[in-house]
């Protein structure tokens, strides 16, 4: 379907099924937000709220900028009917002014003339983009103009709840209004643990760290760094507050499009695999190496100089005797020996390279690199006519 079709299919879907007296339509943290934390927060709500009606990527972000500048502005003109308290925001009453303001601008594209205008001027920035912003592994004769460029799927196995989080943003650096000179996106994976808090946390603010920060986008490497440092830092500020014990791994990557780069950051024992065309030289690559896990000779060794200690239990190598990882957001009762300080890969892809894997340790630990990789080739050239997923995710 053409970006019309689908805007008219979701507004259609949004107007059967849209409660707007439901008090509670996403899921809200139980602490409260600092200003300069609401933006991120406020924007993973909308997104996790449009997705519910299938909002096409065509016109999300501008929905969600224009959402995003209306709530801020009434933050600073009449903060109270935002929640704020005098120091911080109440996540409830600020998300029910989200929502309210994403229910008005939806309805207000109900008007055809609005909504052919959102679009018109959409497809003036796409043809002002040109052809060179494709995904760089697209295939000669394959067209990617109004294709899911990725896909993703978070499944519970027997935990008693779910407890990670994924985020990919295919429109980085227009969803954030980054100093990028070209198209950006942003995935992310976070495995959490001992509770849902660090993962979701970490899933709404890491890449808006990683857009704020000075260094982005010239010194990726440092970008990662503050980005992970200040998650984490503002994350252990609501665990004392509110008493709360979680942690949560996490593996970033911000893939510059027009420069052909993948630049991952990673805590904890999450993977990520580049796969390729053609065998020769091995079917895929390990971008993520090593994980940080108590096993590792080189962890164990760190830690012990911060004077911790990490002992053998039930068959494996554990901080503290407990945790299995050794970096991570959150865990605050293992600071500082379980650091959020990242590794980094800077990676420049080639015409080999067709699509990136990133998974937590659910997947790895029950099926392999290759079995991975190969699953993966299989499905997009066995299924090319109903997978929505590209040559390159």
């Amino acid at each position: 379907m053409d970006p019309l079709e689908q805007s008219r299919v979701f507004l259609d879907r949004f107007k059967t099924n849209v409660n707007p007296a439901d008090p509670l339509p996403v899921w809200v943290p139980i602490y409260n937000l600092k200003y300069d934390e609401i933006e991120p927060a406020i924007i993973d709500w909308i997104r996790t709220y449009l997705d519910q009606f299938g909002c096409p990527q065509c016109i999300l972000t501008p929905i969600i900028r224009k959402v995003v500048e209306e709530v801020l502005s009434t933050c600073k003109e009449n903060p109270k009917s935002c929640g704020f308290t005098g120091q911080e925001y109440k996540t409830l009453q600020l998300t029910q002014e989200v929502i309210a303001r994403v229910n008005q601008v939806c309805t207000e594209l109900f008007d055809n003339e609005k909504l052919n205008n959102l679009l018109a001027q959409l497809a003036e920035d796409r043809n002002s983009v040109g052809a060179e912003d494709q995904p760089d592994s697209a295939a000669p004769g394959i067209s990617t103009v109004g294709r899911k460029l990725h896909f993703s799927r978070g499944l519970k196995h027997k935990r008693r709840s779910m407890e990670d989080r994924h985020v990919c943003l295919p429109d980085f650096n227009k969803l954030f209004c980054t100093k990028d000179t070209e198209p950006t996106a942003f995935y992310g994976v976070y495995d959490g643990h001992g509770g849902q808090e660090a993962a979701s946390f970490a899933a709404s603010h890491l890449h808006y760290y990683v857009a704020q920060s000075e260094h982005y986008p010239h010194d990726m490497e440092q970008a990662f760094r503050d980005a992970f440092q200040k998650t984490d830092q503002l994350f252990l500020e609501k665990c004392e507050n509110h008493h709360l014990n979680s942690g949560s791994t996490a593996v970033a990557c911000v893939h510059h499009i027009r420069s052909r780069r993948v630049d991952l950051a990673w805590a904890g024992d999450s993977q990520a695999i580049l796969v390729k065309r053609n065998f020769g030289e091995g079917l895929f690559k390990r971008l993520v190496h090593p994980t940080h896990v108590a096993s590792d000779p080189d962890e164990r060794n760190r830690i012990h100089a911060e004077g911790g200690f990490v002992i053998p239990w039930n068959g494996q190598f554990r901080v503290g005797g407990q945790l299995a990882i050794t970096r991570a957001i959150g865990n605050r009762f293992y600071k500082p020996f379980v650091t959020a300080n990242p590794a980094v890969s800077l990676n420049q892809c080639t015409d080999d390279d067709l699509l990136l894997i990133l998974a937590s340790d659910g997947l790895w630990e029950g099926y392999n690199e290759y079995y991975t990789s190969m699953f993966v080739l299989y499905a997009i050239r066995k299924f090319p006519g109903k997978s929505d997923i590209s040559l390159f995710t």
